[in-house]
């Protein structure tokens, strides 16, 4: 039952990464942007792509579709590192945290893809897996506290006339999202140790959550992205502050 909600909240988030990738990149075509192509990209393979071939592999129960699964989403998440420091930090300080994220996250995923090789299915329980959750959750949060922080201006500018709702409602599902995202990594580690221990109704408990956050955060995503007429507006009004 576990792995069932946890599949359908994977596709579920795979079939909404598509769509806002393909959404953004029409954008991108009609209005150019780089930051807006930046975030399409990471939202096809990341959402998308990197997203289907995990969920997929772990249902066939296929070891190797897991991993290209993975490496797909990598290249996404290093967009998103770039993507998050050009529009939340511009300057040095963004490039040094997007670098301190990306080198993180190519460190633990080189390092898992190697101790994982052997196995037929992927093992959460390794202390490899547990290093890959985390630099996955190194630019979430970093992402999180910068749509939160832009959440709690816009609020007060919000109660003066000073923002638009909409933009002020997008800083919150986006800071509801990545929320959600640093929760699933800690989950997958917290699910993988209880295996380990034996306690297999933990682990599932896990997991389910799990599938139940990736279909809020798909909900969320489809309400800021999908569901409005205009992104490009909320992300060069984010850009310019």
């Amino acid at each position: 039952m576990a792995g069932t909600i946890l599949a359908i909240g994977k596709l579920s988030f795979a079939a909404i990464g598509v769509a806002v990738g393909t959404k953004l990149a029409s954008d991108v075509r009609r209005h150019g942007g780089v930051g807006l192509h930046l975030v399409a990209l990471a939202a096809i393979s990341t959402g998308g792509l990197g997203m289907l071939g995990i969920a997929l592999g772990e249902l066939q129960g296929s070891h190797a579709v897991v991993l290209s699964g993975e490496v797909g989403m990598r290249a996404g998440m290093l967009l998103l590192c770039v993507f998050v420091a050009g529009t939340f930090r511009p300057g040095a300080v963004g490039v040094v945290l997007a670098g301190l994220c990306g080198a993180c996250l190519l460190a633990a995923s080189a390092w898992d893809v190697s101790a994982q090789r052997s196995l037929v299915a992927y093992d959460y329980g390794m202390p490899s897996s547990h290093a890959n959750q985390l630099s996955i959750a190194m630019p979430f949060a970093w992402s999180m506290l910068e749509s939160a922080l832009l959440w709690v201006r816009g609020r007060r500018r919000l109660a003066f006339g000073l923002a638009a709702p909409a933009l002020v409602e997008r800083y919150l599902l986006w800071t509801v999202t990545t929320a959600c995202f640093v929760v699933v990594c800690l989950l997958a580690m917290l699910a993988g140790e209880a295996q380990a221990a034996g306690r297999a109704a933990l682990a599932d408990g896990a997991h389910a959550l799990r599938g139940l956050l990736y279909l809020v955060i798909s909900a969320a995503v489809w309400r800021g992205i999908l569901r409005e007429a205009e992104p490009a507006r909320a992300a060069s009004s984010v850009s310019s502050r």
